[in-house]
């Protein structure tokens, strides 16, 4: 707004009569909300993973930590939709090995242990108590949260390291083996992964997680147990596949941009005959001058904001109508981009002000040079 306010000021010092001014503003606060946008096929990766997996039931702590540690795989698809947001989701599985003592709990389905029941059908002495022994597989969906991105004020998707905690549910289906029950069951789910990126495709993952799950999934519900627990840690490769990264996009109310539009179409300094407060002067603006702010377009593309940048144009289009002799030309940047796109964004902001706002287009020229500034903009020059 100052800056809008010292070009009306330079534009009247262009004036060959010296006249009084008087300046009407009003002050507009404007909470702007950035968004990011990306196609619904962008920011896509698949990731394989091996690692390990620990039990933790009602009587594990018969075994060691190492006899408990079984193999597990899993597969995932996942999606960054925002820079803060992701969500995902993995097959995975294997086996898992518990202990029973045996004597006491309950069995859901059965009036006896079928774990044990099998096993003495096999001779084997269970009086002690019993290995469990299972295969599982489980379905999961979790939402992730970029914690890196969460604690900095810079939104990035492409530094070295990503570091994300998640949260979820599973569904886990037991194989019906040596005893072992065929059911399914749900699970919570918390964990963190982090990926060392190679390349901007191809990264290293480290994922260290942990369901919590209802006592009966190991077939035996101990007294005063409610929960079992499984842990796992992986390591795998990660590969992300289709557009990646995000637009940043910047958006305010509609009631804001009814206020600001408004302002910036008739943010002038109305220009008064010294003794005649009520006879208004027009003022041509100075040769060679920058009106008004330029037009920012997407990055690498022709096209812009229209809620933001449609205030730019309108306000071109006011100032080429209210003033007859004036002609403007209207420039493509191409300090940070390609003759051609600069020319493509020159051309779609003439169309604009020769279809829609009725400029003759002899009016209007379209050139595209660099404009000793970094910005995919597009500027307005008066001649």
């Amino acid at each position: 707004i100052l800056a809008l306010l010292f070009i009306a000021g330079v534009a009247a010092y262009a004036q060959d009569k010296r006249v009084e001014t008087r300046t009407e503003v009003d002050n507009i606060d404007v909470e702007y909300k950035t968004k990011y946008k990306a196609a619904p096929s962008s920011n896509l990766y698949l990731q394989g993973s091996f690692g390990g997996a620990v039990l933790f039931g009602e009587d594990d702590s018969k075994l060691s930590f190492g006899d408990r540690l079984r193999p597990s795989f899993s597969i995932v698809f996942g999606k960054r939709i925002t820079p803060l947001m992701g969500a995902r989701i993995s097959i995975e599985g294997n086996s898992l090995r518990g202990w029973n003592k045996g004597n006491g709990g309950s069995y859901p389905n059965h009036f006896s242990d079928p774990r044990k029941d099998y096993l003495d059908s096999k001779g084997v002495n269970t009086s002690n108590g019993y290995e469990q022994d299972f295969r599982y597989y489980a379905l999961n969906a979790d939402a992730l949260l970029d914690l890196l991105n969460a604690f900095s004020g810079e939104k990035r998707t492409d530094r070295k390291w990503d570091l994300e905690a998640y949260a979820g549910i599973g569904i886990l289906t037991t194989m019906e083996r040596k005893g072992v029950d065929n059911k399914t069951s749900f699970a919570g789910r918390l964990g963190l992964t982090t990926t060392y990126n190679i390349t901007d495709r191809i990264g290293f993952n480290f994922d260290l997680g942990a369901a919590i799950i209802g006592a009966e999934f190991d077939g035996h519900v101990g007294a005063g147990k409610t929960f079992d627990f499984i842990s796992t840690a992986k390591v795998g490769v990660k590969w992300k596949f289709g557009e990646q990264g995000f637009r940043t996009v910047y958006s305010i109310s509609s009631k804001q941009y009814a206020a600001l539009s408004n302002y910036l179409a008739t943010v002038s300094t109305e220009q008064m005959e010294k003794g005649e407060p009520e006879e208004k002067v027009v003022v041509l603006p100075a040769k060679e001058n920058l009106l008004i702010p330029y037009v920012v377009f997407h990055e690498g593309k022709a096209t812009f904001n229209e809620e933001l940048q449609m205030v730019n144009i309108s306000n071109a289009a006011k100032i080429i109508n209210e003033n007859p002799t004036c002609t403007m030309e209207v420039i493509g940047n191409t300090n940070s981009t390609t003759k051609e796109i600069a020319e493509q964004r020159a051309n779609a902001v003439k169309e604009i002000l020769v279809k829609r706002y009725s400029i003759a287009p002899e009016k209007i020229v379209v050139k595209a040079e660099d404009m000793n500034e970094d910005g995919q903009t597009v500027h307005f020059v008066t001649k």
